[in-house]
């Protein structure tokens, strides 16, 4: 028996959904409804996904042979386990075919699950596989794999909201959290980030740059763009902390305009981009990401004193620890970057 791999099990999965697939458009269906259609509708949508991913996701890790060659342990549990999940949730069809009568309806929601868990299954597997290349090359960007696609759309100088909106779409979701709160759940390392007491996502900018009317707008980013390797030295900032030196207008302009979901009240908050451009894979065992400042050059800045022994050095280590830690930090360090709102925009 050859030895399992990334490749090996996305095929026993997808010959699983192929199968599911045949049962339903080869079954009688003078009798159907929209349940059944339905199901049939969001298995072929769960393939088609799964082949888009299986597509895309081998260019930001050097290439397919990487990709379908992969024996790390903890991904092959987590595609085993879909593996059976799958099977089982097919012979279901199976069992129904033969005995006839309506569909169960809660399948779909099965189908939807599985095909969730799918798509960060082979998320997870991008960003293993990229972390491990990152550790034999000795490179220095530490941001998570689903980070660094929306943190390449910022890098450009005229980047569109919607382009990086479209890159958060592709990297994770936003969920209610904790009753009160608002997070984003990276697909790629499961990471937490949480905007405390907040209505809802930040998706607007206090200051929103003009309209653009030219035609030649850069392409939103997509699996398939291979990522440069960013070295974090900020085009030349030296990182002192004060905002000299060349940066990111879209990293710079952070400020977007939040409602709290106690009180009705607005606040300022971290537009939701710029935190999840910069967030690093939570530490084993913890849940929440933490985030790099993308100004602070090699992740410290240092703040100039008299003379040299005077001179302070501030490290990020492995970045702030939640949302609000890191809007205090860019508040009180980087206050300069933040473009005029003399013309705001209230979400």
């Amino acid at each position: 028996m050859s030895q399992e791999t990334v490749g090996s099990l996305l095929a026993v999965i997808a010959n699983s959904l192929n199968d599911g697939l045949r049962i339903l458009m080869f079954a009688d269906k003078r009798e159907w409804g929209s349940d059944e259609f339905e199901q049939l509708r969001l298995l072929e949508e769960t393939l088609d996904e799964a082949k888009k991913d299986f597509q895309e996701l081998p260019a930001l890790v050097n290439g397919r042979f990487y990709y379908e060659n992969d024996r790390i342990d903890e991904t092959l549990e987590d595609l085993r386990i879909l593996c059976t999940r799958f099977e089982l949730h097919v012979q279901m069809f199976r069992d129904w075919v033969r005995h006839g009568g309506p569909i169960d309806p809660s399948w779909a929601l099965e189908t939807t699950a599985l095909r969730r868990e799918l798509h960060r299954a082979q998320c997870r597997a991008a960003r293993r596989i990229y972390s491990a290349q990152q550790i034999e090359t000795s490179a220095e960007s530490v941001r998570c794999l689903g980070a660094l696609q929306v943190y390449r759309v910022q890098k450009g100088r005229d980047v569109r909201v919607e382009d990086e909106r479209a890159a958060c779409a592709q990297t994770g979701h936003f969920e209610r959290y904790a009753d009160r709160d608002v997070a984003f759940v990276c697909d790629f390392c499961d990471g937490f980030l949480v905007w405390e007491d907040l209505r809802a996502v930040p998706t607007t900018r206090i200051n929103q740059p003009p309209p653009r009317n030219d035609d030649s707008l850069p392409a939103p980013v997509t699996r398939a763009t291979r990522l440069d390797d960013p070295r974090r030295n900020n085009n030349g900032n030296k990182g002192n902390g004060n905002g000299e030196g060349e940066v990111s207008p879209a990293a710079a302009n952070w400020q977007a305009r939040g409602i709290a979901l106690s009180n009705g009240e607005q606040k300022t908050i971290i537009f939701a981009p710029v935190a999840v451009a910069n967030h690093v894979p939570p530490d084993i065992g913890e849940w929440q990401s933490r985030i790099l400042c993308p100004h602070c050059d090699e992740y410290y800045y240092e703040e100039q004193g008299d003379n040299d022994m005077e001179r302070i050095r501030h490290t990020q280590g492995r970045g702030f620890e939640t949302v609000a830690a890191f809007q205090e930090h860019l508040e009180w360090s980087h206050a300069s970057m933040v473009p005029s709102a003399s013309s705001c925009a209230v979400m």
